[in-house]
């Protein structure tokens, strides 16, 4: 794969990425801790969001927005310069054409919260994700931020922590 410049940790012959707190020399974080929570916020008539503080910050050196499966999907940089890494190895092994990754890239759109911790969802994205009206619900997902119509199924069947996981923690040997 590519040089992304997110840091990575072996442990147990399993590479995972970490977040860039790990090459600012800070205690290494797992991509999975990267966003966590949720909670409603509201885009502005300009198509702002302002997202929460703890999940801005990771944002501070840029992200990229793409609607995947219905969801608007923000990756920090670092995590997004390893997924399009990800992508070119599939087209390489013969996994996906360019014209697929090209699709996905011609999708993608630069974010940067401003000095108020706002970023500007593009009207495609908000009519592509459903986020059509004013509320919306802003879910951490480990290496990811996404978001959803605040009316979507998702809150109507509130978000908690699956059987299946909660079998897989409480055999874990950690």
């Amino acid at each position: 794969m590519a040089e992304t410049g997110a840091a990575t940790e072996e442990r147990s012959g399993v590479t995972a990425l970490m977040s860039p707190a790990a090459d600012a020399g800070l205690a290494p974080v797992h991509a999975a801790s990267q966003f966590r929570g949720r909670g409603e916020y509201a885009i502005d008539d300009k198509g702002r969001l302002t997202l929460p503080v703890q999940m801005r910050k990771a944002l501070l050196g840029g992200g990229s927005l793409v609607v995947l499966d219905g969801r608007a999907v923000i990756w920090d940089e670092p995590t997004y310069r390893a997924a399009v890494d990800e992508l070119n190895d599939r087209v390489a092994s013969g996994d996906l054409t360019s014209g697929q990754v090209r699709g996905f890239l011609s999708s993608t759109h630069p974010v940067s919260p401003d000095t108020q911790g706002r970023i500007v969802i593009p009207p495609a994205v908000r009519i592509e994700a459903r986020l059509t009206e004013r509320d919306v619900l802003v879910l951490g997902a480990g290496p990811r931020i996404e978001i959803v119509p605040a009316g979507d199924a998702v809150v109507e069947h509130p978000i908690g922590v699956d059987d299946a996981v909660i079998d897989v923690l409480d055999h874990a040997h950690f």
